[in-house]
């Protein structure tokens, strides 16, 4: 389930029979790895800017003594960051091997305003088999849909057995339930099926179709793993826009443009982050 990218496919793209082999393992597993997408020096530069705004975002939220009771599992959080250099680098928000696999997967007019991350600190314990969205149809429909929303996980840090690298069941995401309770039962489900462990070399990014069965694991290791997780979707699908810092969007190319055209660009100081309460709202 693993590409590994030259050095003109991690500028270029992919095309042809290995824009084909993503695609086939995207269908057939839920999930594709695509390694060499980034030089680790670059992703330490993110991981640098990044933690201090993990840190402040648990300091706003009280600590961990008032975010663990919000969190989706003791010690796994997630936020919106602000869209500032690095951490929304062309390179994140368009990458080119990604976007040929969005694009071909998603259809040309495919969407983004769903820029998150997802950190485990040490001490983190097993979240719920979850999915990250349902069947298209829930229980209507009984044979799955082409993918509608893809996400893109760029982890910060190698993903090892020790720090919590994320659990997934392959092929789940063809799997539609017969009635609604069932997805409420993906514990007891997962428990039957084979699992993998996404076990990753920093310079990697992984493409996952939204309905695969999924958890994060405990970290037993002593720093957190980190990753951004950046939603696309079908141009049909709707979304909760957001702002874009008039100089990110001067510096991203015009695929990024593409993919982010249906949110607002604004002045910096004009720009600040979603957070959860008003994306549901």
């Amino acid at each position: 389930m693993t590409i590994t990218l030259t050095d003109a496919e991690r500028e270029e793209g992919l095309s042809g029979e290995r824009l084909a082999q993503a695609l086939e393992i995207l269908a057939d597993v839920g999930l594709v790895v695509i390694e060499n997408a980034y030089d680790p020096a670059f992703l330490a530069s993110v991981r640098d800017a990044y933690e201090p705004l993990c840190e402040d975002h648990i300091e706003r939220q009280g600590g961990w003594d008032k975010l663990d009771g919000k969190t989706f599992g003791s010690k796994h959080i997630g936020f919106f960051p602000p869209l500032f250099a690095p951490i929304a680098d062309a390179r994140l928000a368009a990458h080119p091997a990604a976007v040929s696999v969005i694009q071909s997967a998603l259809g040309s007019d495919a969407q983004c305003s769903f820029y998150h991350t997802n950190t485990c600190y040490p001490g983190s314990g097993w979240q719920p088999v979850h999915r990250d969205t349902p069947p298209l149809f829930g229980v209507e429909q009984s044979s799955p849909t082409p993918v509608t929303h893809l996400v893109l996980n760029v982890p910060l840090c190698p993903f090892t057995i020790e720090n919590g690298a994320t659990e997934f069941w392959p092929a789940t995401h063809l799997i539609v339930d017969k009635e609604p309770e069932q997805g409420k039962r993906l514990d007891e489900r997962a428990a039957r099926l084979p699992s993998i462990r996404t076990l990753l070399p920093l310079g990697s990014l992984v493409l996952r179709d939204l309905r695969g069965w999924h958890r994060g694991t405990p970290n037993n290791s002593d720093h957190s793993r980190t990753m951004l997780a950046i939603v696309y979707q079908r141009g049909w699908a709707s979304c909760k826009h957001v702002t874009i810092p008039q100089t990110t969007w001067d510096a991203w190319p015009e695929s990024a443009h593409k993919l982010f055209r249906n949110n607002k660009v604004v002045p910096d100081a004009e720009h600040r982050a979603i957070t959860w309460p008003e994306l549901s709202s």
